[in-house]
């Protein structure tokens, strides 16, 4: 678990909005891959929102973009999909989180703000993580 990190997101495409993104897909800064993203829980008194985050094997961002543009551009760093393609946006939300890793629970106010904890998923690629300085035991110490 690592508490108080940059945000590795620098786009976002939400198929669903109420007061900030709750549903969609990201493009991380550093990875080739595009994420699935969707709202677990939201405390609306401290506006700090739960996410979970999955990785697409072999789908980029700029794929997801591709799929989902129709007649209007994209505006960044937050597209929100028109209502006209939402049906076809939520039905690839749903079939991206079936073929995708679990990368991580996020807890932020935003999605490009701070993440004020990043808890990775039990089953998550190494790649998918901060990388956080461990403590060395007794036995490491020689």
């Amino acid at each position: 678990m690592v508490r108080n990190v940059k945000s590795p997101f620098s786009k976002i495409i939400a198929t669903h909005y109420f007061d900030g993104p709750t549903e969609g897909f990201l493009e991380h800064r550093e990875w080739p891959e595009a994420c699935v993203f969707q709202l677990l829980d939201w405390d609306r008194e401290t506006d700090m929102r739960v996410y979970e985050i999955a990785r697409l094997v072999s789908v980029t961002f700029e794929d997801i973009v591709a799929e989902l543009f129709d007649n209007k551009l994209p505006t960044w760093p937050v597209w929100v999909i028109p209502s006209a393609a939402r049906s076809r946006a939520e039905q690839l939300v749903d079939t991206s989180f079936k073929r995708a890793r679990a990368v991580a629970t996020i807890t932020t106010t935003d999605l490009f703000d701070d993440i004020a904890l990043w808890d990775p998923a039990q089953d998550a690629p190494a790649s998918s993580g901060f990388v956080v300085v461990t403590r060395r035991s007794r036995t490491d110490a020689g």
